[in-house]
């Protein structure tokens, strides 16, 4: 398979801000364990996908044969072309850690066919030109055919840089350009040619187009003075307003912009928005509650599955902004934490086994049935086809340890391989052992992180030395590795108990006098965790939710475990029971089960 030269991709020659760590390229391999299974069911995934549905309309528009039929709905019918983006984007990054014929055969005939119909210009559309500057073919098709392209390159692909150099020519002097920023989710236009700015392809042209025509500097400045509902309503011109959670993607982009310009008000823009989405616009275990075409405000925090919220695509987008911006800060753990979060309570938490990915993550009543080709399968698939990406992290003289999964890293280095080895079975056992071996004894610093999640401090002893961190850092062990060491540690999960504050309070008007609920979710360690309810009864009449008939303040001490792992038994709620919410799958439940307020006096 062929491969980009380094194990990292090093921009910082062409950004006047320097990354001081990078994600691995390669080199990563996921043993038995959770991402392993999640990672292997998406291969499974894009199998089910037809090849012929996904070209169908680039085919038609170079007058070529089109066998079959195109997928019917939204995503195809109206946005053409996005599940050839979708199939690259899933299994280009496969092919990154590993050689599977299925996924190589599966990306080598989309990239060959979409390279038969391209033009002579470089324009590789499924749409015609005169119909690129239409609904969402600027911004939502270009980013995944782009995103999907590059994947296919990283998996060992020849003819996807070179096509998306000139697929990229080809739109920094496009017709479209002037009025395709008042089209629909038009913030979604800056995030594409910086994006190619940071491949080996790459322009100043890409960073010049997007100034030019995509900063929407009235927003950037709505961001730094944190006007309070700046997130949730846009007041441009064109087809707005347009709100959306996805505008996080956007944010990506302008810290692109930040890392190739040195501008500072793009990162106090950025720093700022990342906070009001947190603090307003998350929900406990780390869904983004803002999707399109509803009301939204502030604190809303929806939790009827009728509301759209916690859309996978937002979390995705919201983990890459984090992953970002930990390149940038490294030893702030808060921003692994983020992602962390998101992939096991969003992402894995809408994998539906082998067969779809849900859209949207529900916390309360049920689960949404899972599907094949929408925008939230394609997001689906690019994650969980780059999850050894998110493992671990590397520069010249350090090794960070992000997240904690069973898995094998050999770090190419100029001294000789570093050979890394974590054995856990995270999330389900607390227990780690961390193996480090090398050819030659190399000099470097190992960062453990330390989750803000664990009960208590981390520490670990090597070779007779102590090191200690406090949760919510990161532990540096400096020194010169000689041959083979192992540090066994363990990660304890802390309990965490949140009110709800969100705008669907529930009372029982029929009883007397009428009963005020509250609701609480539970955290453990990373995980959201779902209260299952097992017969209709179990859901009270009024409030259509699981209702636990106990004081909430002795929540947590009436857990039990039932023997298997990450299950709890709720003392004196029989037959409730508390488990993971990515687990969930047909089971009525609520991560926000209700509890009777104690009566006013």
């Amino acid at each position: 398979m062929s491969r980009l030269p380094m194990q990292w991709l090093d921009n910082n020659d062409k950004n006047k801000v320097p990354d001081r760590i990078f994600t691995p390229l390669y080199g990563v391999r996921l043993k038995d364990g959770l991402f392993g299974q999640v990672f292997r069911r998406n291969i499974e995934f894009l199998k089910k996908i037809s090849v012929d549905a996904a070209l169908y309309w680039f085919r038609r528009r170079a007058g070529k044969e089109a066998p079959g039929q195109p997928y019917r709905g939204h995503f195809e019918d109206n946005i053409k072309g996005q599940t050839a983006g979708l199939l690259l984007m899933g299994a280009g990054n496969v092919l990154r850690w590993e050689d599977n014929a299925a996924m190589k055969k599966l990306v080598d005939t989309i990239v060959g066919e979409i390279r038969a119909c391209s033009m002579d210009d470089g324009y590789l559309m499924a749409v015609p030109q005169e119909e690129f500057g239409t609904l969402e073919y600027p911004h939502y098709v270009r980013i995944w055919l782009t995103y999907g392209l590059w994947a296919a390159a990283l998996g060992g692909n020849e003819d996807a840089l070179p096509m998306l150099r000139r697929w990229q020519d080809w739109f920094n002097t496009c017709d479209d350009l002037p009025i395709i920023r008042y089209l629909t989710l038009s913030f979604q236009g800056v995030v594409c040619s910086p994006f190619v700015f940071n491949t080996p392809v790459g322009k100043q042209e890409d960073i010049d187009t997007t100034v030019r025509y995509y900063e929407e500097d009235w927003r950037l400045g709505q961001f730094i003075m944190r006007e309070q509902n700046a997130i949730g309503v846009r007041r441009q011109p064109g087809y707005e307003p347009h709100p959306h959670g996805t505008e996080l993607e956007a944010l990506e982009g302008y810290l692109d912009l930040y890392r190739a310009t040195g501008k500072h008000y793009y990162l106090r823009a950025v720093l700022e928005a990342r906070e009001m989405y947190r603090r307003d616009w998350q929900h406990v275990g780390g869904g983004i509650v803002l999707c399109e075409y509803q009301d939204s405000s502030p604190g809303c925090a929806w939790l009827e599955p009728k509301r759209a919220y916690n859309e996978l695509c937002c979390s995705s987008f919201w983990i890459f902004l984090n992953q970002r911006l930990h390149r940038l800060y490294p030893d702030e753990e808060k921003y692994v934490a983020e992602m962390e979060k998101s992939l096991y309570n969003v992402a894995i938490a809408n994998q539906q086994g082998e067969t779809g990915i849900r859209y949207h993550a529900w916390i309360d009543r049920h689960k949404q049935q899972g599907g094949l080709v929408h925008c939230c399968c394609g997001v689906g698939t690019r994650l969980f086809g780059m999850l050894p990406e998110f493992l671990y992290s590397i520069g010249p003289d350090a090794l960070y340890v992000d997240m904690y999964a069973a898995s094998a890293f050999d770090w190419q280095r100029p001294d000789g391989c570093v050979k890394v080895e974590t054995d856990t079975d995270m999330p389900f056992d607390d227990a780690v052992r961390l193996t480090i071996e090398t050819e030659t004894p190399q000099a470097f610093t190992l960062k453990l992180r330390v989750p803000c999640w664990t009960e208590g401090p981390l520490t670990v002893t090597v070779d007779g030395e102590t090191y200690s961190a406090e949760p919510g850092s990161y532990l540096s062990v400096s020194r010169t590795w000689r041959g083979r060491a192992t540090l066994s540690f363990r990660l304890p999960f802390r309990w965490r108990q949140t009110l709800y504050t969100g705008a669907e309070q529930r009372r029982n008007l029929r009883a007397e006098p009428p009963v005020e609920y509250r609701r609480y979710a539970l955290e453990y360690g990373p995980l959201l965790m779902a209260v299952t309810a097992k017969e209709p009864s179990d859901f009270e009449p009024d409030a259509e939710s699981v209702l636990l008939n106990m004081d909430p303040d002795g929540y947590i001490a009436s857990l039990r475990p039932t023997g298997r792992p990450l299950h709890f038994a709720i003392s004196g709620c029989a037959p409730h029971e508390l488990m993971p919410y990515f687990e969930i799958d047909s089971e009525r439940f609520s991560c926000y089960p209700l509890f009777p307020a104690a009566p006013e006096k």
